[in-house]
């Protein structure tokens, strides 16, 4: 559901969307709030809300002009999961870019997952989580309607 979120974020950026920056903020604000209120970096150099949106801005504009950067793969564990890299997958899948590098690690995710259980523990507003698992999840997978599983 995180990648949801984000892409939704991304798809925003192209023009439409006037929400999409309102729920990703609050997406931030519930998983890093805490360590951006103790000023505490987070993602390297990251200290506020800011920050983010800021970088997923140039992210776009990066992408939207040069594709996505082969020389920076994304980390993938032995099972598929993402390590690193969840702003550089949902904005390639947002552009529509098909040719996405990963690289395989021995290690293994750390992360919680940012799935249905995650948003419902951190309060996500009714109306948000709603069109988060109908809307966004059905558009960003091409019309097929599965049911959103894991991060």
């Amino acid at each position: 559901m995180d990648l949801g979120l984000k892409w939704r974020f991304f798809k925003s950026l192209s023009g439409g969307d006037d929400d999409a920056e309102r729920v990703y903020r609050w997406h931030i604000e519930a998983r890093s709030g805490s360590r951006l209120d103790a000023d505490i970096p987070t993602d390297r150099w990251k200290t506020k809300i800011d920050d983010y949106v800021g970088a997923a801005k140039s992210l776009w504009q990066s992408m939207s002009s040069t594709g996505f950067n082969k020389a920076h793969p994304v980390p993938i564990d032995p099972n598929g999961e993402l390590l690193d890299g969840s702003h550089r997958v949902a904005c390639a899948l947002a552009l529509d870019i098909t040719n996405i590098w990963v690289e395989l690690r021995p290690d293994y995710v750390w992360a919680p997952a940012w799935d249905y259980f995650w948003f419902l523990n951190a309060k996500m507003p009714k109306d948000d989580m709603r069109r988060l698992l109908i809307t966004d999840w059905y558009n960003l997978n091409g019309g097929n309607s599965r049911r959103p599983t894991g991060s």
